[in-house]
């Protein structure tokens, strides 16, 4: 097993640690989690349900790429539809085209790292720190 696929079992295996995200852990589990070295992105979900890990995401050890899965699998339960209107609302009101879609997802990931911070002591620190990331990030990207 590549060094990717056992990073991803670990950070499955910390979700599932983390109380209220068994069902999330148990969905990631089920589905196609690839690593894409040469993929941009820190993760992408596609529209059938692959979640696509970038070199980005393992940067964050295990709690960065938690974050991610937790991201990424947001995204394979939203609506598709929703993609689209996100970025046409953008369009027309001048905003961040894909705000709408992203903003949930991001306060998926900020959820997690909140409850993984109170219940897991040794990963706290770590994971207040992603959390400052990702509002860093969502600001960035997607802030009017």
């Amino acid at each position: 097993m590549a060094q990717e696929a056992l990073e991803i079992t670990e950070a499955i295996a910390l979700i599932a640690r983390v109380p209220g995200y068994k069902a999330i852990a148990r969905n990631l589990t089920r589905r196609t989690v690839r690593y894409v070295p040469t993929l941009i992105d820190r993760g992408q979900a596609t529209l059938m349900g692959v979640i696509l890990i970038g070199p980005e995401a393992l940067l964050g050890g295990v709690v960065g790429l938690a974050e991610t899965l937790v991201h990424e699998e947001f995204h394979t339960r939203q609506n598709h539809l929703l993609k689209t209107h996100s970025f046409w609302s953008g369009v027309f009101t001048r905003t961040p085209v894909m705000a709408r879609y992203e903003r949930p997802a991001y306060q998926a990931a900020l959820d997690f790292l909140a409850v993984l911070a109170a219940t897991c002591p040794e990963y706290a620190s770590e994971a207040l720190a992603e959390a400052d990331a990702v509002r860093t990030s969502y600001t960035a990207f997607y802030a009017s």
